[in-house]
């Protein structure tokens, strides 16, 4: 249901969670679809569906947690410089277009558009066929029938057969967010390591 791309496909989702626990439908009403459901989103979330970074933060901090105040500050900023780090080298290993994991998402999506066949409709909007389904394909509003293009900011198998058949460039169809250039600016902001212990002004309680 969270990763629902429409509201029919979230709908039967739903359903058959409700088969399993009635309960659950009052439960996740209640919490406010928008919260955590990625159709229902106020805003666009592309890939980033949690929003609750204090429990990613306590998964890898659990055992540091028991270490006094000044260790703990100095064992995640560590933890943050390696992971800030870790990025920046995996995007300049990479010489795509898009960033690593990007790309590779754009790749699988490219995989699964070779089955697919292209009914040409007008110069913008396409039918997509996939076996009885069929889907529309929109590239002036960057929108599929499907929901994953507008959501993902990233051409889905659909889009993809049609710039195939159009013998058409990507790039222009993906978010910048995603381009290895913006990834390599974004790394490279550093997070400074904080000072010897020796020279905080820490208050003796």
């Amino acid at each position: 249901m969270t990763r629902s791309y429409t509201l029919d496909e979230f709908s039967e989702r739903k359903s058959k969670i409700e088969e399993i626990d009635p309960r659950v439908k009052a439960y996740l009403y209640n919490i406010g679809y928008h919260r955590w459901s990625r159709v229902h989103a106020t805003v666009n979330r592309t890939w980033t569906m949690t929003s609750d970074i204090a429990e990613s933060l306590n998964a890898v901090t659990k055992y540091a947690r028991e270490l006094p105040i000044v260790e703990l500050l100095e064992y995640i900023g560590t933890l943050l410089e390696r992971w800030t780090k870790e990025k920046l080298l995996k995007e300049k290993g990479t010489f795509t277009y898009l960033g690593f994991k990007f790309n590779k998402e754009l790749d699988d999506n490219r995989t699964l558009s070779h089955k697919l066949r292209v009914r040409a409709s007008t110069d913008y909007i396409h039918t997509i066929l996939d076996g009885v389904r069929h889907y529309i394909v929109c590239l002036e509003n960057n929108i599929c029938s499907c929901g994953q293009f507008q959501l993902d900011e990233l051409p889905c198998p659909h889009d993809l057969a049609y710039l195939r058949h159009s013998d058409e460039s990507f790039e222009q169809y993906c978010s910048p967010n995603y381009t290895r250039a913006n990834l390599l600016r974004t790394y490279e902001i550093p997070v400074n390591p904080l000072p010897d212990a020796s020279k905080w002004n820490v208050p003796q309680l």
